[in-house]
């Protein structure tokens, strides 16, 4: 079994940007080490880790960590700025991520209106833009 759309939010390793548009807190909050715990009570296997607009926007280095400590057991969605390289994104392959997330319902459509290049990078690398 495998749950298809995670966050984590560790922001005692990971601090929030200060100008962060949402801090979530309390119950909102989930480090790798919680993700596993309640995989494990369920019976999940595999999960797909989310990169959060809120708390992180474009800073991947939770998601990234996350990916690592799961061991091959995550897979990941990143949020890039439009202008990302096919470098970068490659990199972010190498490290589990399969995708990125264009979130229009938050940032609205012409916030993307000048990713053409980012998606075709995207293709050449058979990655996913989630949209």
């Amino acid at each position: 079994m495998a749950d298809c759309h995670v966050h984590v939010f560790d922001p005692a390793r990971f601090p929030y940007a200060a100008d962060t548009f949402y801090a979530p807190a309390g119950q909102e909050l989930g480090t790798p080490a919680h993700l596993q715990t309640v995989l494990e009570a369920h019976g999940v296997g595999h999960a797909l880790l989310v990169g959060p607009n809120s708390g992180y926007g474009e800073d991947n280095r939770c998601l990234l960590d996350a990916l690592h400590q799961g061991q091959g057991r995550y897979r990941g969605m990143a949020v890039v700025p439009n202008g990302t390289s096919r470098v970068a994104l490659a990199a972010l392959r190498r490290n589990g991520v399969v995708g990125v997330t264009l979130n229009a319902a938050l940032l609205g459509v012409q916030h993307y209106a000048d990713a053409g290049p980012l998606l075709s990078h995207l293709a050449d690398l058979d990655m996913i833009a989630d949209v």
